[in-house]
């Protein structure tokens, strides 16, 4: 399949969950075959089974800008990735973000970017568990809870004497209906006045949080 058979549609993938967030895969499927026939035709043809080509809108709906600026190379996330409120928002319009004004963000929510659903999602910030969710579907949030453990708060709030601090960031989870564990693990950059402001994932993927 041509390169840029490939780019136009993964650029109309994205064009499409836009303009319908509800949509799944298979009908985001069927419409990129309308907006793109040649394009679809082609690759039609290479990946003929349904599975694999809805796993494919999947990425690349996931892999789209949405909202957050950044490099090309840095939007071909794994399968999670932390976001703050207002990157939240607008992944997520019915959410409402606080309207303190802030670079950063002090609540950290976990995205689920990649094309299938995770379960068991264990959260570690600096050692200390911080989390869990017994699933995360596709395009969805849950919320790292850092301040809900009294020990990492602490840690975090109150011993921190350098303005801006780094912290271990360890995600494990469950995914290919439990025949697969995957994990993310990077750091998080803390900036005392304004929050989570960024998440280097030890790899060239290096993002802001907002």
């Amino acid at each position: 399949m041509r390169r840029g058979a490939r780019e136009e549609l993964e650029r109309r993938a994205q064009d499409i969950d836009r303009e319908h967030p509800d949509w799944n895969a298979r009908e985001i499927e069927r419409e990129l075959e309308s907006r793109a026939s040649i394009a679809f035709s082609e690759w039609a043809q290479e990946t003929q089974e349904l599975t694999s080509r809805l796993r494919a809108v999947q990425r690349w709906r996931g892999a789209g800008v949405r909202g957050l600026e950044a490099k090309r190379a840095q939007l071909l996330f794994p399968y999670a990735w932390p976001v703050g409120e207002r990157q939240r928002a607008e992944l997520e319009p019915a959410y409402n973000p606080s309207s303190r004004p802030m670079t950063g963000s002090w609540r950290l929510f976990l995205y689920n970017c990649g094309p299938d659903v995770l379960h068991e999602i264990r959260m570690r910030i600096d050692g200390v568990d911080v989390g869990y969710a017994p699933f995360l579907g596709t395009a969805r949030f849950t919320e790292v809870k850092w301040q809900s453990v009294e020990a990492i708060k602490r840690l975090l709030l109150e011993g921190v004497g350098d303005p801006k601090s780094s912290h271990p960031l360890l995600v494990e989870f469950v995914l290919a209906k439990g025949t697969r564990r995957g994990s993310l693990t990077g750091t998080l950059l803390l900036d005392a006045g304004q929050g989570w402001v960024g998440f280097d994932g030890g790899d060239g993927r290096l993002k802001e949080i907002e």
